[in-house]
């Protein structure tokens, strides 16, 4: 039943939003988390979503215990790519955010940065780790925009990132 659900989403994630029907719990403190998420991609069987308060994995943060999927109102998938040399991403992330006015920006990718004792990353409740620091290198995975702005304020940066916007 999981590769149909997949297959949905395959099949219309570039002109659709495609949302995930969920009936599960918490895998932290086993409280429902019954409703609807938009998918912002998979890993393998498995969903990214998100319900406009955080980001979340299916098998991971959340447990599921039924999935369905629904194809939503249209809309485009835009993958953009940026690359950073030694420079402030904030100017081109901020200019990106007010040209797209999408609340559905997501970054994926790794960058060094010059003060990693500046990074704060903070740490949600029940949602996915969508950025991790290992020594002067930031990952992102599929982290919001604004909490990427954040993150890198003051910061220089060397390396590329993976832009996902959906509106």
């Amino acid at each position: 039943m999981r590769d149909g659900i997949v297959q949905v989403y395959n099949q219309n994630a570039a002109t659709n939003k495609v949302y995930a029907e969920i009936k599960g719990y918490w895998a932290s403190d086993r409280t429902s988390v019954d409703g609807k998420y938009l998918i912002l991609g998979n890993e393998g069987k498995e969903f990214i979503v998100t319900n406009g308060q955080g980001v979340y994995k299916t098998g991971e943060q959340i447990i599921t215990s039924k999935v369905t999927t629904t194809v939503g109102e249209a809309a485009t998938t835009e993958i953009r790519n940026l690359t950073f040399n030694d420079e402030s991403p904030i100017e081109a992330l901020e200019k990106l955010k007010e040209v797209q006015r999408s609340p559905n920006i997501y970054l994926s990718g790794e960058l060094t940065v010059d003060f990693p004792e500046d990074v704060k990353i903070p740490i949600e409740p029940n949602q996915m780790a969508t950025a991790a620091l290992s020594g002067s290198n930031l990952k992102l995975f599929y982290c919001p925009i604004d909490t990427a702005i954040a993150l890198l304020r003051d910061q220089y940066a060397i390396g590329n990132i993976e832009i996902k916007i959906i509106s």
